[in-house]
């Protein structure tokens, strides 16, 4: 696809042109799997839910035009309070995803890289309730202590065909995952935000402020493991996560460790 179209499609997302704002990304991503099996699990396998889903994504967009929109903010599904009382309502606790970028890289000072390796699923303490000198330095370790104290399930993200897997499926067919809170680069907002309407997924997206990918290609890069930069969250973000999750009651039962289901982290 040449520049000129690019160039229309960017257009079309910045007027929110039939009330959708992912032109661009989606026809850059019609051979991709995800894509794919993302049409096919979800729009097709259930056609009524993704009709709802993408009515209301299309009444978020409608309505998020008379707020600036400026994706170094958080963003709510549908809002942060409606967001924090349906997490409430429910009694579930939100799952929170966090970007395998956050984790500590080969470069820099030590005490080194990431031991559990990269681009993966997998965290010392999350499996085995362990941590090494670098786990200090690293949001995942610090994220994951707090939602230990909520009873909040934690997945790593690594590429979109297996959020899809993971996560968003189980959600649409079975209602596994009703609620989020997803770090994200701020590329990669716009582009999840219409998967979440179609699955019901109540999210509140946490980008990154720095180290993230900012146009397509590299986030197709990030999407096969390959992203040499580490990302990190403002401390506004980070004052987010925390009063987002003060918000929540303390698991009633002690969770002294996770397990792990798939991929998914689940305390107990």
């Amino acid at each position: 696809m040449g520049i000129l179209p690019h160039r229309l499609l960017g257009r079309l997302d910045r007027a929110g042109s039939c009330g959708l704002e992912i032109w661009d990304f989606s026809f850059r991503s019609l051979t991709r799997e995800y894509a794919r099996l993302f049409f096919l699990k979800a729009v097709v396998a259930h056609p009524v839910k993704a009709a709802c889903g993408l009515r209301r994504y299309r009444r978020f967009v409608r309505a998020k035009r008379d707020r600036p929109d400026d994706c170094a903010q958080m963003t709510a599904i549908p809002d942060e309070a409606s967001f924090i009382q349906n997490v409430r309502r429910a009694g579930s606790p939100p799952l929170l995803g966090l970007g395998f970028c956050l984790k500590p890289t080969d470069a820099g000072s030590p005490p080194g890289p990431c031991p559990a390796g990269r681009a993966n699923h997998e965290c010392l303490f999350l499996d085995r309730g362990e941590t090494v000198p670098v786990c200090a330095d690293c949001a995942i370790f610090e994220i994951s202590r707090l939602a230990l104290k909520k009873g909040c399930p934690v997945y790593i993200m690594t590429s979109a065909k297996d959020i899809a897997r993971d996560f968003m499926f189980p959600q649409i067919a079975r209602d596994a995952f009703p609620a989020a809170i997803l770090l994200l680069c701020p590329y990669s907002v716009q582009a999840i935000i219409p998967p979440l309407h179609i699955c019901g997924v109540r999210s509140l997206l946490v980008p990154y402020s720095s180290g993230s990918c900012e146009d397509y290609e590299q986030w197709r890069k990030a999407d096969v493991g390959i992203k040499e930069e580490r990302t990190s969250l403002s401390p506004e973000a980070w004052q987010e996560i925390r009063t987002v999750l003060d918000e929540l009651r303390d698991c009633p039962h002690a969770q002294r460790r996770f397990r792990r289901r798939d991929n998914i982290f689940c305390p107990e």
